[in-house]
């Protein structure tokens, strides 16, 4: 799939992907893409997972700053600023396509196959994500030949 990303660009106003104008100023959201950059130093299952959800983490911090301004400074907050997995969603796949991580598809079968079985709540919610964006990813390059 890394040669096949080539074929694929994704751009802030991409109409498959449609970044939220709200959370632009953040791009490229540097930081989560530090993260993903991290994923082929890890060997273990644990520790490309952890890379996972450090950047999905850090999406989500960097889309709260962009959706609330200062608010998140001064410890105040509305429900119209708390970003969810529709604001999430096309970040991440932006943010995967720019990244295009070596052996994605073969990392996303080594973490499955040896995930830990108890995984569960936020770090299970965010591996979701990430391997939803993947397989959102294939349909673009499906599309696309």
């Amino acid at each position: 799939i890394n040669a096949e990303y080539g074929q694929v660009t994704a751009s802030l106003d991409h109409p498959d992907i449609q970044i939220p104008a709200r959370y632009h100023r953040e791009a490229p959201w540097t930081p989560a893409q530090y993260h993903l950059n991290l994923l082929p130093a890890f060997k273990s299952p644990s520790g490309k997972l952890s890379c996972v959800i450090s950047c999905v983490f850090t999406i989500f911090k960097l889309l709260f700053v962009g959706a609330s301004g200062l608010t998140v400074l001064d410890g105040t907050t509305d429900e119209s600023s708390v970003p969810g997995a529709d604001d999430l969603m096309p970040v991440l796949i932006y943010i995967i396509i720019h990244c295009n991580p070596p052996n994605l598809l073969s990392t996303i079968e080594y973490i499955n196959y040896f995930l830990p079985r108890n995984i569960s709540g936020q770090d299970q919610y965010m591996w979701m994500q990430f391997s939803g964006a993947v397989e959102f990813i294939k349909t673009m390059l499906q599309r696309s030949t």
